[in-house]
């Protein structure tokens, strides 16, 4: 697996990206190709709210970096900045269209003082996603021009913190998406994590952050800091819910919980919404049975649990499938990472 050195301003970072994936250039265009073949069969592939998107990200100056980081990949790669663009916003067009056929997946929890062994902060996320991406995944180290340095989980050729990551400072945060009828041409989350990872070193600091800007919703944030804050975003366009941990743990999968989001909820059929349900009782039983003693080693056996409701999920080909895990030791700033299935793959460990 790659792991990326990236350093300078957002636009010169995004042409280092580009630059070390350089040879899985024919793999990110297929990949590429696939998802917008698929939004145009749909009609999801909209000039008008294109339009709208980029109008939006270029006047709101918490986009710019990411808009650059964009342009910094499509240079290196030939890639059409406009349709890098389409790419970056398919998830958003699909959901604008309800037309997601599965859940992007993923399972997220953190916890910290009382509910671990030494007290200290963990944050661990399975990561499901589309096949495609398995071979994509990388590692990457950013030094910013301005602002705290991090390391990062994410996809070649994507822009922006695609799925998780933490900074010098120790603040780690971690997203699952969440089909919402909430959604609109706001901040998005792989630009909302890029921005809190080089800008704050606490939890309650980004959170205020998050409550001072327009999101574009669809998705959930969970954080925790290196002094074991925790706490989870549920992400709308209009309304934003914010949960506190409860026993100093927090678990987030692909739904909402919360009273100002739960009814923004979209279920295409009751099997997704039972699935995210169950995943998420899973993760907070697994926790609860092990409070006061979670440590890395239990977090390895939670990542790879297959009892009951699976959350190391083996899916058919081209489903949504568990294709990494990722814990944080935010007091340590260190990343123990398994590039592959939980329960067949080993950790790596990366350091800030």
């Amino acid at each position: 697996m790659k792991v990326l050195s990236l350093h300078g301003d957002h636009y010169q970072m995004g042409l280092q990206h580009g630059r070390q994936v350089s040879d899985l250039r024919p793999l990110i265009l297929a990949t590429m190709g696939a998802r917008l073949e698929g939004l145009t069969r749909t009609g999801g592939l909209s000039p008008a709210i294109l339009d709208e998107l980029q109008r939006a990200w270029e006047s709101e100056p918490d986009a710019r970096p990411t808009m650059l980081m964009m342009e910094g990949i499509a240079d290196a790669l030939q890639i059409p900045r406009a349709r890098l663009l389409q790419y970056v916003a398919a998830s958003y067009l699909e959901d604008l269209l309800l037309a997601k056929t599965q859940p992007e997946g993923c399972t997220v929890w953190a916890a910290s003082r009382s509910a671990t062994r030494d007290g200290m902060p963990l944050l661990a996320k399975n990561r499901d996603y589309y096949e495609a991406h398995i071979p994509m995944r990388v590692i990457a180290y950013a030094a910013p021009l301005e602002g705290y340095r991090y390391i990062y989980a994410t996809s070649a050729g994507s822009p922006g913190v695609f799925s998780s990551g933490m900074n010098e400072r120790g603040l780690a945060i971690a997203d699952t998406h969440v089909s919402s009828r909430d959604i609109g041409p706001g901040l998005a989350r792989l630009a909302l994590m890029m921005n809190i990872l080089e800008r704050y070193a606490s939890t309650a600091d980004a959170l205020a952050y998050l409550k001072s800007v327009r999101c574009m919703g669809a998705g959930n944030l969970t954080l925790i800091d290196a002094d074991g804050e925790c706490a989870i975003v549920e992400n709308g366009f209009r309304a934003c819910g914010f949960l506190a941990p409860r026993e100093d743990m927090v678990v987030a999968t692909n739904h909402f919980v919360s009273a100002e989001l739960i009814a923004a909820n979209v279920f295409r059929n009751s099997t997704t919404y039972d699935e995210t349900r169950a995943r998420y009782t899973t993760a907070r039983a697994l926790l609860d049975q092990a409070y006061g003693t979670i440590d890395v080693t239990y977090a390895k056996r939670i990542a790879a649990h297959h009892d009951g409701t699976a959350l190391c999920r083996h899916r058919p080909l081209n489903d949504s499938d568990t294709i990494s895990a990722a814990i944080y030791l935010p007091a340590q700033r260190r990343l123990l990472f398994c590039n592959g299935w939980p329960c067949q793959g080993s950790y790596e460990t990366y350091r800030l």
